[in-house]
């Protein structure tokens, strides 16, 4: 299968990009319909665009008919409540799939790297159009929390960690690098996450923010990290064993 595929993500699979910048009133997330729908961690969505213009959060090849995660539709009852959000997506003017605030309650560094997974962006994509990558935008302010990327889940050394503040940008190749977010504090973490079709367009959008393809991690304490680690590859074992076979390398619908 051959999609175009943007350069900008060849050497790590992720980029970040400046800070969004702005104000957005937080009634524009915590106002929306959330959807009690599990994705790493102790999470709800709020979808502003689905496959058939519902709310819910189903990957776009469980509609009726089943299609690529591109074109999603606008739902006119949340667009209502979140239009710099919406203003936000837009403005990157590249075909967008699904679109939706995610609520992270707080968790543990183990935590997320029991629940990292890659994500299924890519089923029914047809051949010689683009490759639908990940955006995220980040809407809390948790400069303590992470983004955690990994080429490899079993090789810490492929890790990388962002920090998090708000106006925080990245996008992922989120079928390629595995991922998750170590969320710290007491309250639950906001991010928009979008699923833009590879192109032009969206990398004329990532150039005019200053791309970085490589950031140093956020240092943690080296016994820390080994304790979480074994934590962590413990509960994945365990959860291999009951199934009999890893759910976390079955591609995430999300």
């Amino acid at each position: 299968m051959s999609h175009y595929k943007m350069s900008v993500l060849e050497e790590t699979g992720y980029v970040v990009l400046d800070s969004y910048g702005g104000v957005v009133d937080p009634s524009e997330w915590l106002s929306l319909e959330y959807v009690d729908w599990k994705s790493s961690g102790d999470t709800r969505f709020a979808p502003i665009a689905s496959a058939q213009g519902e709310i819910g959060c189903n990957a776009f090849w469980h509609s009726d008919p089943p299609r690529d995660d591109k074109d999603g539709i606008w739902i006119d009852s949340q667009v209502a409540k979140a239009p710099t959000l919406v203003q936000r997506v837009k403005e990157v003017d590249a075909r967008v799939g699904r679109c939706r605030i995610i609520e992270l309650q707080p968790n543990s560094y183990a935590d997320a790297l029991y629940n990292s997974h890659l994500d299924d962006n890519n089923r029914r994509n047809p051949d010689g159009e683009g490759w639908v990558i990940r955006q995220f935008m980040q809407l809390t302010d948790n400069p303590g929390s992470f983004m955690i990327l990994r080429e490899d889940i079993d090789d810490p050394s492929t890790e990388t960690r962002i920090a998090l503040p708000a106006g925080a940008q990245l996008v992922v190749d989120s079928e390629r690098m595995w991922h998750s977010v170590w969320h710290v504090g007491d309250e639950p973490r906001y991010c928009l996450i979008n699923s833009f079709e590879s192109g032009p367009a969206l990398e004329k959008w990532i150039f005019e923010r200053n791309p970085v393809a490589k950031v140093e991690s956020h240092p943690l304490d080296a016994g820390f990290l080994i304790e979480m680690e074994a934590e962590a590859q413990a509960r994945r074992a365990a959860r291999t064993a009951h199934y009999g076979y890893d759910p976390s390398r079955v591609y995430s619908e999300m």
